[in-house]
């Protein structure tokens, strides 16, 4: 598209006295008096004018713009505004020389106006005009070495004629650089690849107030992909420089760490900064959780969580930083730091309230999956129902919980008798928990008409969550569909997975299997076999069961499922591959339109 181009009447602005003017300025002669006059506009026309122009500009209509601030900046040259958009305007038409006498007329009215000052070398330099540029931009920085509009302006010429080196001694000369030439500084550290100065230059970013965090993480993000031995190396200098402060900007460099993922560099630099006052310190552990949080950095804001409860002295905050900090350390696997807060929490809250109630049974979860602390979890299991005697519905399920934590430990004997004696306790409407909790020891005792049986009760109980539904619905189904060596084989399995996941081997059930003649639900066990190595954290397993489904049952219904759950755990390219197989291949199935959808985003992501 060609740009808009204008004529700037050099004629209207008489060159002699121009000359004249600035003449006499330089000498420090006064003007006559009916040029100063002249050269004042009312801040009310100004904006007038600036206003109409922009609408134009706006229109497209850039010609009539330039022209209203032709006109106004003819009848008052001191116009900073009105200077600066036409200048714009001048720069997108590459009528920069044109500028020049507009932006002469401007330093003359008013001769210690930065912006007339910046518009005149910016009108010379792109009209290149850059000797006069040079010269002009280094009178004004030797009158006013402390503006930083100066000390840019003369940088970007120095850079326009190809003089790296002389702006980086612009830039560095400043005796207190702000947050803009700070910023253009490690910017052309950057481009130039001085780590080191562009390293310190970050840390005088993160040392202002507020930081500038988000221009050292674009710096960063810059120096090459996350994990590229540039973006490795960029960010160790100024992990390093940031260690040797000890100020705020150690903090502002946490920050930075998050938005990065790197952990353990977020937490090593809050802890090197000094401890600042209460309140101060509680301002940035909740930025801290907040960045961690975003960053999904859950023992970060365990971590943050619990140094703010020994800042919080209302009782309501304690109880939510105690709550907030066990559940993250329960995301993030620490689960002897997320009993503390547990127990913390509900040493602190009131039976009833919700807090110790939440916490409770978090408490009662955590114990019940560790096989070594099976005892505990049934201690809190009884605490629980004595101060909770209304709870029938989380009671089943506690205890149902317990039984499995039994199976996990390889004791099914003790599991089921777990069970058997809940039911005395537990009325029948709240007996579906407990029915699906039986279901499954029933799968991995291999006691295919058991498990039937619970699995169907388990079901028709309404008060149950939609992923808690589908789990019961998938064992039924499976069930259901297999036949009874292929149920007894997976309930083994499944139990192995259950109990030891890390060492899990799925050889010997797939062998047992591939021995058989496969039933109708052969892809129905794969299928369930599938998804329990993937909630068992084993995506390897879970890959090549459900790889498996799609070579060996491609007819099945399991098939389309299988396909869109190895597309949600696939990179980008291999996603897009088992997308498409399920687009083209399963057309009506229900999954179809849910594979488009992945696809198009993908797409629009650049894959």
């Amino acid at each position: 598209m060609s740009r808009p181009r204008f004529r700037f009447p050099r004629g209207r602005i008489p060159g002699a006295m121009r000359m004249v003017a600035l003449l006499a300025a330089a000498c420090g002669a006064q003007l006559p008096a009916g040029f100063e006059v002249a050269g004042q506009a009312s801040a009310a026309s100004e904006q007038r004018t600036v206003s109409r122009a922009e609408r134009l500009r706006a229109s497209g209509r850039t010609e009539e713009a330039a022209s209203a601030l032709r006109e106004h900046l003819e009848r008052a040259p001191a116009s900073a505004r009105a200077l600066a958009l036409l200048g714009e305007l001048a720069l997108e038409s590459g009528e920069s020389a044109a500028l020049v006498p507009y932006a002469e007329a401007a330093v003359v009215a008013a001769p210690g106006g930065e912006i007339a000052r910046l518009w005149w070398v910016r009108g010379l330099t792109g009209a290149g005009m850059l000797d006069s540029a040079l010269a002009v931009s280094g009178r004004w920085l030797e009158e006013a070495p402390q503006l930083s509009a100066a000390r840019l302006a003369r940088a970007d010429v120095q850079l326009a004629t190809g003089d790296s080196a002389g702006a980086i001694r612009t830039f560095d000369d400043a005796a207190d650089p702000g947050r803009e030439l700070l910023a253009r500084f490690a910017d052309l550290l950057l481009a130039v690849g001085d780590g080191d100065r562009l390293a310190a230059a970050w840390v005088g970013l993160l040392a202002l107030t507020p930081p500038a965090t988000d221009e050292v993480e674009a710096g960063l993000r810059a120096t090459g992909a996350e994990g590229s031995g540039a973006h490795a190396a960029s960010f160790e200098r100024l992990r390093a420089r940031l260690a040797d402060r000890r100020d705020q900007a150690s903090r502002a460099g946490a920050i930075l760490a998050l938005r990065l993922g790197r952990a353990a560099a977020a937490r090593a630099l809050v802890e090197a900064a000094p401890t600042p006052d209460d309140t101060e310190a509680a301002a940035f552990l909740r930025e801290y959780v907040r960045e961690a949080e975003a960053a999904v950095l859950p023992g970060e804001i365990a971590w943050a969580a619990r140094r703010l409860v020994d800042l919080s002295a209302r009782s309501v905050d304690r109880l939510r930083w105690l709550a907030l900090s066990g559940d993250q350390a329960l995301a993030a696997g620490d689960t002897a730091s997320a009993r503390g807060m547990l127990e913390a929490l509900m040493r602190e809250s009131t039976p009833g309230d919700g807090p110790h109630q939440l916490a409770s049974r978090r408490l009662f979860g955590l114990l019940a999956a560790n096989p070594a602390s099976l005892d505990d979890a049934a201690s809190v299991l009884d605490r629980y129902v004595r101060q909770y005697p209304d709870s029938a519905a989380a009671e089943a399920g506690m205890r149902g919980e317990l039984a499995l934590g039994h199976a996990r430990a390889g004791d099914l004997g003790t599991a089921e008798a777990l069970v058997a004696d809940a039911r005395k306790r537990i009325r029948v409407a709240s007996s579906g928990r407990l029915d699906a909790a039986a279901a499954r020891l029933a799968l991995y005792a291999g006691r295919p008409d058991s498990a039937r049986e619970r699995a169907s009760r388990s079901v028709r109980e309404a008060e149950i969550g939609a992923a808690e539904r589908t789990r019961r619905l998938r064992l039924l189904t499976l069930v259901q569909a297999a036949d009874t060596a292929e149920i007894r084989i997976v309930g083994a399995a499944a139990l192995g997975l259950l109990a030891s996941p890390e060492v899990f081997d799925p050889g010997p059930a797939l062998r047992d299997l591939a021995g058989r003649p496969a039933s109708s639900g052969r892809s129905v066990v794969l299928s369930f076999l599938a998804d329990a190595a993937a909630a068992a954290g084993q995506a390897r397993i879970a890959d090549a069961l459900r790889r498996q489904i799609v070579l060996q049952h491609p007819g099945s219904p399991e098939a389309p499922a299988a396909l869109l759950d190895l597309a949600r755990a696939s990179a980008p390219a291999d996603a897009a591959s088992w997308l498409e197989q399920l687009i083209v291949g399963y057309p009506r199935s229900a999954l179809a339109p849910v594979a488009r959808r992945m696809l198009a985003e993908l797409d629009g992501g650049g894959r």
